[in-house]
């Protein structure tokens, strides 16, 4: 069955375009090992994608810790900084954006992360991220009111700044999320989304009802030609 056919595109970040999903892991084991627990990938899956205090107060709840959301934060970012220095792209990230940069594809970024956290994961990375000029949309930003995914807000606004305004033109946008609740949050937008989950993620899930347009183990296996953007050159 072919394609829906877009014209612009939209990015979720972390696990997607970057390997940080990993590093919250590593940071987030860390705080939770003098306690006794640890982060399952039942406890992550409902993590994914939202923003940071509602993420750690979901955390606080599913492992009991005896931290206020304030506190496991600050442990958090400090573990984090250090970390996210080293962060690198996935495969196929960066031959993508490239490609849709070279071409004037219109794209945007539409990260739950807070913009601090956003700035720390990308200074290493201008080959990457300053493709995007200003189309960055960060989870902690006034604009969305503390709205994060599932709800489609972050999507709606950041097709905003790409001219699309009206339910008719989000049709023809393209989301691409490796979340539970990106995939929820691109469909509630009124967008095609393409999922590239963990293979993690799709174990802890089996059988599920998510709705994605198309479902890729890489961004290395997506064709853009076969959507209606320009086809890469080779």
């Amino acid at each position: 069955m072919p394609h829906p056919q877009v014209s612009a595109v939209l990015f979720d970040m972390d696990g997607l375009m970057i390997d940080s999903e990993r590093l919250y892991t590593v940071a987030t084991n860390e705080v939770l090992e003098p306690y006794g627990k640890s982060l399952t990938w039942e406890i992550k899956v409902d993590l994914m994608g939202r923003p940071a205090h509602e993420s750690a107060a979901r955390l606080i709840a599913a492992t009991g810790i005896p931290l206020s959301v304030d506190e496991l934060l600050s442990t958090m970012d400090k573990k984090l900084d250090r970390l996210f220095r080293t962060v690198e792209p996935l495969p196929g990230v960066i031959k993508l954006v490239h490609h849709l940069e070279k071409h004037k594809v219109p794209m945007a970024i539409a990260t739950g992360s807070k913009k601090k956290n956003f700035l720390i994961k990308s200074a290493h990375l201008g080959h990457l991220f300053d493709c995007f000029s200003t189309n960055i949309l960060c989870g902690d930003d006034p604009i969305l009111e503390g709205k994060g995914k599932p709800d489609p807000t972050i999507f709606i606004e950041a097709a905003k700044m790409l001219g699309i305004n009206t339910p008719e033109e989000r049709k023809k946008v393209l989301v691409f999320e490796d979340g539970v609740s990106g995939v929820q949050a691109a469909r509630a937008a009124g967008m095609e989304v393409v999922w590239i989950p963990d293979p993690e993620l799709l174990n802890t899930l089996g059988d599920h009802n998510l709705d994605p347009s198309h479902q890729h183990s890489s961004m290395e296996d997506f064709d853009p030609g076969a959507w209606g953007l320009p086809p890469y050159d080779e």
